[in-house]
């Protein structure tokens, strides 16, 4: 294979064969084409069979890829200090983690918390996936009468802290290019037993969306141009703040502003796979065996944020936060743990590619470092 990457077992194969024949299926129904974030929708999350539903390893040495809160729990330290004065604003205040992995996030937030305040908060984990679900009651079993699972967002409203950890960039998105004609949607067709890029003329909803994106940057994109663009960001938002009475959303994920986003020296997009621990740009590879995501837009979560009635409160780096909050000058670290603060904090590494955007619904909220706000 040109991608040069190793070889599923039997069992995953068989899984990753029968996700594709589901898709298969779907695309004879719809006539031969599906739009981009459909198919991502199914090889993440088809229940069962997607990389996020099924029961594969995807975090750490033996899985596909590595998060912060796995290098080290020097990040949930930090925002277990950061949600402390807004937990304090909050009359029976909920944390509610949103895909929380591996659960040493949480554990590190509560970890920490526990230093401080008594009793703990109630916190609560939304989490689609078994194994994902069976890893996190075994790395917060500490925690057993403080933390509850959920499948879905609580009906009732409440008061709280949401923590989207590197959720966003998973969410399906749609794929576009410029050509002469205007704009075009990057879909899926079949091809043999495997799958491939496909056009079709792009719909008035999204002319209108790459229209006003272009007026916004001042200029338009040039032919040729491939992206995507993010549309379950606002319905994500608008029924995160239904349910959030009083309280706040902290987002942190690798991400651009839009001019950023959209310059045109990247002119691929920012669609990325990682299997193994390789890290590519074919998401036809082995449907549901591997991650596939997008670099977040922040500049359009905190439109969508003001449009749903919250308050964008801040808006910083992963570097700046954590320098900010921890003092690393005052704290003893051994080789391995000074190793994993500069991964998280230096801007060649995690540092500036992370970013925290804070949005409040009716309490104070501010985040350490340099204020960037001004540049979404």
């Amino acid at each position: 294979m040109s991608l040069n990457m190793p070889e599923p077992d039997l069992n995953a194969l068989a899984v990753s064969e029968k996700l594709a024949a589901r898709i298969r299926d779907e695309l004879i129904k719809e006539g031969g084409w599906l739009s981009f974030d459909r198919y991502m929708d199914r090889v993440l999350y088809e229940p069962g069979l997607g990389y996020y539903s099924a029961g594969s390893v995807k975090f750490g040495p033996s899985g596909d890829f590595i998060t912060a809160p796995e290098i080290s729990p020097l990040l949930g330290r930090a925002l277990a200090r950061q949600l402390l004065p807004m937990l304090a604003q909050l009359t029976v205040p909920v944390i509610l983690e949103i895909g929380a992995g591996s659960g040493r996030l949480a554990a590190s937030i509560l970890t920490e918390l526990s230093d401080h305040i008594s009793p703990l908060p109630e916190y609560r984990i939304l989490e689609v996936s078994a194994e994902l679900r069976g890893r996190q009651r075994r790395e917060l079993a500490a925690f057993s009468g403080q933390v509850s699972w959920l499948d879905e967002l609580p009906a009732d409203s409440f008061e709280g802290l949401i923590v989207a950890n590197e959720v966003v960039d998973a969410f399906p998105v749609t794929r576009f290019v410029k050509d002469k004609s205007g704009v075009r949607i990057l879909g899926v067709s079949g091809e043999g037993k495997g799958f491939a890029w496909a056009e079709v003329a792009g719909d008035s909803a999204l002319i209108a969306k790459i229209r006003a994106l272009e007026a916004r940057l001042g200029r338009p994109l040039p032919v040729g141009y491939c992206s995507e663009i993010s549309c379950r960001l606002s319905p994500w938002l608008a029924s995160l703040t239904e349910r959030l009475a009083r309280g706040a959303l902290l987002i942190i994920d690798y991400g651009l502003v839009e001019h950023e986003y959209y310059h045109p020296s990247r002119s691929e997009g920012t669609l990325i796979c990682h299997y193994r621990h390789r890290a590519h740009t074919d998401p036809f590879l082995y449907p549901g065996l591997q991650d596939i995501s997008a670099w977040v837009d922040f500049s359009a979560c905190a439109s969508a944020a003001a449009h749903a009635g919250l308050t964008v409160a801040g808006f910083t780096t992963q570097g700046q936060f954590l320098v900010e909050l921890l003092e690393p000058s005052s704290m003893p670290f051994t080789v391995r743990q000074a190793q994993a603060f500069k991964t998280l904090v230096l801007p060649g590494e995690m540092g500036e590619r992370f970013k925290l955007l804070l949005l409040t619904k009716g309490i104070e909220g501010a985040l350490p470092g340099r204020d960037f706000r001004d540049r979404l």
